[in-house]
Parts: structure tokens; sequence; C-alpha cells
């Protein structure tokens, strides 16, 4: 082997080893980088107006543009935790009470009363003798239980705070970054692409406008079922409203799970309850107008603008969702998105291709 192919080789071998351990280096800190990346995205209008605004002081104007979005970000969240944790105070203090006035006692016996429940109590009473369980003490001790779990779990929920707490301020060091140098990692990421000028800013282009479609769709329906949601448990009496549509509103970014997990449960509580007309009207209600408008708005929102099929949409949002968790309702499209882009620019007519691959190769020459 000559000496000029060893040296080949051995400098190949280096430069594989050497990215191998870059991407090790960076991969505890990919998911962070892809948040960064969304968010420098998704506010990159508003930087440029800042940016305007200082007179072209980079440095001041990502600084602002980041405090804005950690401001946005934080104080929304601060109150839905306060709001959560008050809802849970409540509702553990109502069973408490609930248990604690006998009126659970009440309850198993309207549920009694249903034939269906009754015929599995019957055939329960075959096997386990009911009759010497003494409710209020297993209600009421388990009660003490999950208390007992809850209060176990402190240190972890501590932890994952703090775990949260560090990932975003990285998140928000790393976007100070990229908003203050994003053109030249931009332009040195545009250089490495092998198309032409024109075919590398059509597949940026494609991956802008699908990161901006995925959030702000994603933002519009979130409001949307979370309001239909609260407007639901208004109406039919339940209680904390406004606590519950926030709660789908957030499920609504999850495909997987959604605001059924909130609306289904209510639905069977109000029918435990006797309250049938009301667990129909919510059941109708919750069917249609909040997990329905999921399925059928969000892949209209993100197809008008970005040009692909909302069923493409829809079964790439699943998949993202379960390959890259919940980075993955914009990783999802944005893959899809690449790969069409690319097939676009190589399946177009023949004479616009040559054209194309002239500029690439003169663009290499350069």
């Amino acid at each position: 082997m000559k000496k000029e192919s060893l040296f080949n080789l051995l400098f190949m071998a280096l430069v594989i080893l050497a990215f191998y351990f870059f991407y090790r280096i960076l991969a505890p800190f990919l998911s962070i980088l892809a948040w960064a990346v969304i968010l420098t995205i998704i506010f990159y209008p508003l930087f440029s107006f800042v940016d305007r605004l200082y007179g072209g002081r980079r440095g001041w104007a990502s600084l602002t543009t980041t405090l804005v979005v950690i401001i946005a970000i934080v104080i929304p969240s601060g109150f839905l935790l306060n709001l959560f944790a008050r809802e849970l105070l409540h509702i553990y203090q109502y069973c408490e009470q609930f248990i604690a006035a006998g009126k659970h006692v009440t309850l198993f016996e309207q549920l009694r009363q249903v034939k269906f429940l009754k015929g599995i109590g019957d055939v329960l009473d075959q096997y386990f003798d009911l009759s010497q369980t003494d409710l209020d003490t297993v209600l009421l001790d388990n009660l003490r239980k999950l208390n007992a779990y809850v209060a176990g779990q402190a240190p972890k929920f501590i932890k994952g705070v703090s775990t949260a707490i560090l990932k975003f301020s990285l998140i928000a060091v790393t976007l100070f970054f990229f908003f203050k140098d994003g053109r030249e990692v931009a332009a040195k990421i545009k250089a490495l692409i092998p198309l032409s000028a024109k075919e590398r800013e059509h597949v940026l282009k494609k991956i802008v406008e699908m990161i901006q479609a995925t959030i702000y769709g994603g933002i519009v329906v979130a409001l949307l079922q979370g309001g239909f949601g609260a407007l639901g448990f208004f109406i039919v009496g339940l209680p904390a409203p406004l606590f519950w549509g926030t709660i789908m509103a957030l499920l609504s970014f999850m495909h997987i799970v959604g605001p059924f997990m909130v609306w289904v449960p209510a639905t069977v509580l109000l029918l435990i309850q006797g309250a049938y007309l009301k667990a129909l009207i919510l059941a109708i209600w919750g069917a249609t107008l909040v997990s329905l408008l999921d399925n059928f708005l969000r892949p209209i929102i993100i197809s008008g603008r970005t040009q692909v099929h909302p069923l493409l949409i829809f079964f790439s949002t699943l998949g993202g969702l379960a390959v890259f968790g919940l980075v993955g309702f914009i990783a999802g499209p944005l893959v899809i998105t690449i790969c069409l882009a690319i097939i676009d620019i190589y399946t177009a007519p023949p004479m616009r291709r040559t054209k194309n691959s002239r500029k690439t190769r003169s663009y290499r020459r350069r």
C-alpha cells in the first residue's frame, strides 16, 4: 500500500473518530440544542425588530430578546404550577371531607342500584366476602397511604424541578448565542449543503415554515381545546373549569395522551353521580369540540402553510412523538418536510436540474 493511501486512510479514521467523540460530547445536550433552535426560529422576528431598535447592537438585542423569552415562559409556568398545587390540595381536602362525612356510603348505595355494576358486585360476592369489609377504614387508610406516598416523592420532585431549571438555564444561554451569532452559524451550515444557492434557500425555507407552522398551529389548537374544555366543564357545573381547561391545553401537545385524559374521567364521574344528561353533554362536547378538533384543525393549519398533505402531517407527528419524545411533535413533521424538499429538488424537470447542478459545481470551484 502506498504511503499516500495509508495517510488518506489514517486521516479518514481520525476524522471519523473526531466526529464520533464530537457527537458523544454533545449527545446529552441534543434536546437542549433542539429546543434552543426551535425558540430561536419562533422568536427571531422579535429579535430582528429589537435589533433594529438598538441600531444593530446585536449583543444587547440578543440579551433583551432572551429575557423576553424567559419572562414569557417562566411567568405562565409559575402561575400554572401554583394553580396546580392549589387544586391538588383542594381535591385532597374534598376527598377527606367526603369520606369523613360518610357521603361515600350514599355513593356506593347509588352505584349498587345500577344494573351493570350490581351484576359485577354479585359476581365478586361469589369469590370474595365483601360484607366484612369496612369501607370507611379502607378508604381513609388508602387516603393516608396516598398522602404518605406523595410526601415521599417530594425529594424526587425537588430533584426534577432542579434538573428542569438547569436545563432551562442552558437553553436560555444557548438561545442568547443563537440570537447573537445565528446568522454566521446559519451561513456556515448553508455552505455545507451540496446544493445550489436557490435549492439551499428552498430547503431552509421549508424547514423554517414547518417549525413555525407546527409551533403556531400547536398553540392555536391548544388554546382552542383548552378553551372549549373549560367551557364544557363550566356548562355541566364541574369545579375548577379554568384549571382543567389549562391541563387539557397542555395535554394537547401530547398526542398520545391528549385532553381526553381529563374529560373522559369527568364524564365517568358524572355518570357515577347519576347526572346522566350532564355526562352525555360532556361526552359529546369532549368528543367533538375538544378531541376531534386536534385531528382536523392541526393538520389543516400546518398543511395550509407548508403544502404537505394533512394525513402525512398527522402520522409524522405521532411517529415523531414516539421516536423523539416531546420534541418529536416538531421533529417528526420537520424530517418529513426535509425529505419532501429533497425529493422535490431531484424530481424537478431535467433542464432545471442541469442548471442547478452547474450552479452547484461553479459554487464548489469558488
